[in-house]
């Protein structure tokens, strides 16, 4: 019944709304995670440092895009997953995270302003954490791309968790970014800093504020309508690699 209803508005969007309906369906966890962090309280304050560290990874706000304005009726729509390689894989599992391979799926919305400005906002959930988080961005293009020299562009970006009851994340962090739009791809590098407040409400554990440095590249290619993008990131000794396929107007 509901695929037919679907089907019967048709086109892109109707198909892109089942997407997202068995996406979010998929991202929400179980009331009891197996990486739910409830061993945190056995962890000393340094664990808990180096725990907050591969966080500040896992939770951070990633944009996918190339840093390229959207005009004043832009859109772009997007389902992104990354996978962060936990760097303290002792002191993750000893805090209860689960796999230190920790799959990030997202869905993420960008509309562009007039006078270079982007905003947008995403929601998702770091794998089997059951660490929920909710992001917002805010881009505004320093330069724009020409025949020969790239584009550059001013990206600043806030996250935070919620729904979880063993640990607290909000993140903050700007970015750099510089592109060279070509006739399919646009390939794209930048880097940045990030700041990662981590607490552990009802332990004796006192909260931690990483500072960390950001660098990335990646690339962008465009079909129609269809985009499709792919970032490797370094968030101080952390790694993620990222994906998004998503619909952009």
């Amino acid at each position: 019944m509901i695929i037919r209803n679907v089907s019967s508005v048709g086109g892109a969007a109707g198909k892109l709304a089942l997407v997202m309906g068995l996406f979010c369906s998929a991202i929400t966890p179980p009331a009891v995670s197996a990486g739910d962090f409830g061993g945190i309280r056995q962890l000393s304050q340094e664990a808990f440092l180096s725990l907050s560290k591969d966080l500040a990874s896992v939770n951070a706000l990633r944009a996918l895009s190339p840093g390229v304005a959207l005009n004043v009726l832009g859109l772009d729509l997007g389902l992104e997953v990354g996978v962060t390689n936990v760097n303290q894989t002792d002191v993750w599992k000893r805090a209860g995270g689960g796999s230190t391979q920790v799959i990030t799926p997202r869905i993420s919305l960008h509309k562009g302003l007039a006078a270079g400005f982007d905003i947008g906002a995403s929601i998702g959930i770091a794998g089997g954490t059951g660490t929920q988080m909710v992001g917002s961005i805010v881009r505004f293009q320093l330069a724009e791309p020409g025949v020969v020299l790239p584009g550059a562009t001013l990206r600043l970006t806030a996250n935070r968790e919620f729904a979880s009851s063993t640990v607290t994340v909000r993140s903050y962090g700007a970015d750099f970014v510089i592109a060279k739009p070509f006739v399919l791809v646009t390939p794209y590098v930048g880097v940045g800093a990030i700041r990662t407040n981590t607490k552990a409400p009802g332990t004796g554990l006192t909260g931690e504020t990483v500072n960390s440095t950001r660098t990335f590249v990646g690339f962008d290619t465009r079909l129609a309508f269809a985009t499709v993008s792919a970032e490797a990131e370094k968030i101080g000794d952390t790694t993620t690699v990222s994906s998004k396929i998503g619909f952009r107007f």
